[in-house]
């Protein structure tokens, strides 16, 4: 590839030798008129000495007078004085060239033939003196033009000092602008570079010289590095923004396993999760629905933006449902994930995503291992239940073996050798039969208490909750009553826990046998609802006959056994009755903490 040959329209060098060469001539034309004017000096000083000693000539002939012939020689006296052309150009030049001629005159034609004839000095000396006054005058005019010379040649070289002061300013300011000023820029940008700073451009002026041509290259350079920097840069940037997110991620899948294995409510995890979960993704709105029957029309929703905490809150210092989510845009789509994993379904997790985003497949996948860290999560909370429901089953499956196989055994045997004691013909006086009648009807009631209370030691509660197995219950009794029953389940599910439940399905159990053993309903009503400071509140009503006066005593025991359950639970059970009107039975509790014991009225 061939290179194209740099060409600039001026060269500093060609600059810099044209002022020095400048700077040469001004001084060699001061020192050659310096030169001049030395010269100039020195041959009037030396007619100044050839003019006095003139003048010393006329006195030593006028002490001579009169003459002798053989002195003849001594009035010559311009002999000893050169006319040259170097002496006459100098007296031409300082104009005297005409009074030097006339002096010479003078002498010669009217001071020489009075002398040689003068025969005192009396008649002789006026002339001499007016003489030498000429020659005084002549002096004084070579005095004063070389004076002048002097003042001429001081001033001219003030002229040209001041005239080489002004091309050195002007030279210095020429180098500081087209020498200084670029090479302090290139210098600036050589130094920009290396610290990364490519903003730093050079001036390129119209007329180019070296420095431009530099800075061009150096233009281009830091055009070039700055546009490699950059890409770099955004490169480094996309590839830490990138490795910030992913640490995010892993950290926020760490947190949340730790959050999501914790001993808090489900609804406090789950939310915090995915309050925090919003700032990784596009998604908002984030609501939980959780299934506690196989009856997905029931079901218990959680989420965000609520006024007020959850009425089933058993927690005062949690307000994971009270933070706010990112700002709703309409036109938004619905995303949701199933809670689920082979044997069951726990719940849905629904979100809005915004019409104008997309997840990533990263993002669909975060979601996702969430999304089975919590069915997980909840898998592993009921999982939980079942087992303390599982060992209290066990328990009391133990406690209705060992009544069935103790004391069962031996009311059975004392109804049979009653049985057999009132059979013989001894026995047939009617005290001894009306006793017989009785022990015979009061062990009958033992038994079938018995038989009812192993009953209600082997009740289980069903695999997926209080609720469901509710709903068994209320379904035997409707098959044995031959009527349905009214059935108003106002509670948030999971509100029950297993230790609650089954005391709860026991007490509800004994109402609703006493209804079918004794009552005569043809309605029946169950309600549970919870009030304000989470109070729970189970009623038990029928139309029956109610509670009649001969019938307390086959009931004592049952309401006995009612009463003891409500104790366990920490419960008000209060039992109205009216005759021929029916019977309400109420039982009011809270699920976490005792209560206020609070008199209702019949």
């Amino acid at each position: 590839m061939l290179k194209r040959k740099v060409k600039y329209s001026v060269s500093i060098v060609n600059r810099l030798t044209v002022l020095m060469l400048f700077l040469g001539a001004i001084a060699l034309i001061a020192l050659s008129i310096s030169v001049r004017i030395a010269n100039d000096t020195k041959g009037s000083a030396y007619m100044i000495n050839q003019l006095g000693l003139l003048r010393m000539k006329n006195y030593q002939l006028l002490s001579m007078v009169p003459l002798e012939q053989s002195q003849y020689f001594r009035l010559d006296l311009f002999a000893n004085i050169p006319l040259s052309s170097e002496y006459t150009q100098l007296l031409n030049r300082y104009e005297l060239l005409d009074e030097f001629n006339q002096l010479q005159a003078h002498w010669n034609d009217e001071l020489v033939p009075h002398i040689k004839q003068a025969q005192s000095i009396e008649r002789i000396r006026d002339k001499i003196n007016d003489y030498v006054l000429l020659i005084d005058n002549l002096v004084h005019g070579i005095d004063q033009k070389t004076e002048r010379q002097l003042v001429s040649i001081s001033r001219l070289q003030i002229l040209f000092m001041v005239v080489i002061v002004l091309f050195l300013v002007t030279q210095m300011y020429y180098l500081r602008k087209h020498l200084l000023a670029p090479w302090k820029k290139l210098i600036r940008m050589a130094e920009g570079v290396s610290q990364h700073n490519f903003t730093e451009r050079f001036n390129i002026r119209r007329k180019q010289d070296e420095f431009d041509i530099l800075g061009l290259a150096f233009n281009k350079m830091s055009e070039q590095l700055e546009s490699q920097y950059l890409l770099l840069e955004e490169r480094v940037n996309e590839k830490t923004a990138e490795l910030q997110h992913k640490n995010s991620i892993v950290s926020f899948l760490y947190q949340a396993t730790k959050q999501l294995h914790t001993t808090k409510p489900l609804c406090e995890r789950f939310l915090v999760i995915l309050h925090q979960l919003e700032a990784l993704t596009p998604l908002n709105q984030f609501q939980m629905r959780f299934y506690e029957t196989d009856d997905l029309e029931r079901y218990q929703e959680i989420g965000y933006d609520k006024q007020q905490k959850l009425p089933d809150c058993q927690n005062p210092t949690c307000s994971a449902c009270l933070i706010p989510s990112k700002p709703y845009h309409k036109g938004g789509r619905s995303r949701y994930w199933y809670l689920q994993d082979e044997n069951e379904k726990y719940g849905l997790l629904f979100a809005i995503l915004p019409s104008d985003a997309a997840l990533t497949d990263e993002q669909e996948n975060l979601i996702a291992g969430l999304v089975e860290q919590m069915t997980m999560a909840i898998a592993l909370d009921r999982q939980i239940e079942r087992q303390k429901q599982y060992l209290l089953m066990k328990e009391r499956s133990a406690m209705a073996r060992e009544l069935h196989d103790s004391i069962a055994q031996s009311l059975s045997c004392l109804k049979i050798h009653t049985s057999c004691l009132q059979m013989q013909a001894d026995l047939s006086s009617q005290e001894s039969e009306a006793l017989l009648n009785t022990m015979r009807k009061e062990i009958n009631i033992a038994y079938s208490q018995l038989r009812e209370l192993i009953t209600s030691f082997r009740l289980q509660l069903n695999q997926t909750g209080f609720y469901a197995s509710l709903q068994e219950l209320v379904k035997e009794f409707e098959r044995k009553l031959n009527f349905p029953i009214t059935f108003n389940y106002q509670l948030p599910l999971n509100m029950i826990n297993s230790k609650y439940a089954i005391h709860l399905l026991q007490i509800i159990r004994e109402a609703l046998n006493n209804i079918y053993k004794h009552a005569k309903a043809t309605q029946v009503k169950i309600d549970l609802t919870l009030a304000e400071h989470q109070v729970i509140t189970v009623s038990i009503e029928d139309n029956g006959i109610g509670i009649q006066n001969h019938h307390q005593k086959e009931n004592h025991y049952g309401l006995i056994i009612m009463q003891d359950r409500a104790e366990l639970l920490n419960s008000n059970l209060v039992v109205e009755s009216i005759p021929s009107q029916g019977t309400k039975i109420i039982i009011t509790f809270k699920n976490n903490r005792d209560i206020p014991f609070i008199a209702i009225e019949s």
